[in-house]
């Protein structure tokens, strides 16, 4: 019989968005999508009919998280129609013993929840799961040092169909942690713990970013909302069924309510700002778009730009701009009418105009304005 698990991590409830500048009503809906985040993976989970529900770290985004939040989460996980909630402590809601978080957890835990908080097999059989769970918690923010030496160190493993393994933190050459402070994981020292599967955590970006994998050894799910610039995907989470001959087939699904895009462009003419003004507009109310504008203008078309980004503003949920690399494009018309004839920065310019070299057009330009002032 196959086993059909929904795989997700770094909700990060409770994160507060007040590192940025956001507006306020914009900061409080980006807090409330994580929650509405939530909601809709134990949706898609019982759509799915799967029997486990699995967050392999990271649920919440600190240890310090109030009472009523821990209750409402706990009611939302309550809703999975499956046999087993499984969390692991990720390195944002650790588990070292001494705080309040997972024992809270455990007071308000619906029967369904299983708290992989121990360097433990965790056999499932008693939700009707012929599964173990090997956990690598964390017990601190940062470490250099992995979860997985007790797995080797096992003298004997619980009998059972699925022998699986649940983790947070980084796989080198997959997920960047250059100071590999991250309780950072090999390929090959995964492989060698012989489990069938690993369900990975702490990665904000889904690998393999394919819609579906089959045989995979491990999989990290993503963030299922993302949260700033640097996510620049709509948000993922895994489901992945066991076949009963041993395959793993793992179907990635899109769970993201909001979007975040940072875009570069450079700006020719009239009609390259609007085929950006036309392309965002598509984009929609659940983008938050930084966009950063260089190249020319036509001056009529550059003393409107700020009431065109206006515009953008309403029509998308945010947008930070930056247009300071953005200039006048100086035709031969406008040179003649800001210069007397024949003077020295009139001659330069239009000499330089007619040789068609805009970024030596503006430098001198600049330059000439910076002597006049």
């Amino acid at each position: 019989m196959s086993l059909k698990v929904f795989h997700t991590a770094d909700l990060h409830l409770g994160m507060t968005f007040g590192s940025r500048s956001y507006p306020e009503e914009v900061q409080r809906q980006l807090v409330e999508a994580r929650y509405e985040a939530l909601e809709r993976l134990v949706e898609l989970a019982n759509e799915a009919q799967c029997r486990l529900f699995l967050v392999a770290g990271d649920l919440f985004h600190r240890v310090q998280i109030p009472r009523e939040i821990i209750a409402r989460v706990m009611r939302s996980l309550s809703r999975f129609q499956g046999d087993c909630v499984a969390v692991l402590p990720g390195n944002h809601d650790y588990c070292d013993g001494y705080g309040s978080l997972w024992k809270e957890m455990r007071e308000l835990a619906p029967d369904s929840l299983l708290l992989l908080i121990d360097t433990v097999p965790y056999p499932l059989h008693d939700y009707g799961i012929d599964a173990v769970l090997y956990p690598a918690p964390c017990h601190r923010k940062h470490s250099r040092d992995n979860r997985l030496g007790w797995i080797r160190e096992l003298a004997e493993r619980p009998a059972a169909g699925w022998q699986l393994g649940v983790a947070h933190g980084t796989v080198r050459g997959i997920s960047p942690d250059p100071e590999g402070e991250y309780f950072p994981m090999d390929e090959d020292e995964l492989a060698g713990l012989r489990l069938h599967h690993w369900f990975l955590g702490h990665t904000h970006v889904r690998h393999p970013d394919l819609e579906q994998v089959q045989g995979a050894l491990f999989c990290f799910s993503g963030t299922p909302e993302p949260d700033g610039f640097d996510c620049r995907h709509g948000g993922s989470a895994w489901i992945t069924t066991l076949e009963e001959g041993g395959d793993v087939h793992c179907r990635a699904v899109s769970t993201g309510q909001f979007r975040f895009m940072e875009i570069v462009r450079e700006l020719r003419g009239t009609a390259d700002l609007d085929e950006l003004q036309e392309e965002l507009r598509q984009a929609g109310k659940g983008v938050l778009v930084k966009l950063r504008l260089t190249g020319f203008l036509p001056e009529e078309a550059y003393n409107a730009r700020r009431r065109r980004l206006d515009e953008l503003r309403s029509a998308l949920l945010y947008l930070e701009d930056d247009d300071s690399a953005l200039a006048v494009e100086l035709s031969a018309e406008l040179i003649e009418s800001r210069f007397p004839a024949g003077s020295f920065p009139q001659r330069l310019l239009s000499r330089l105009a007619q040789k068609n070299d805009p970024a030596a057009l503006q430098l001198a330009y600049r330059l000439i304005a910076e002597v006049k002032r």
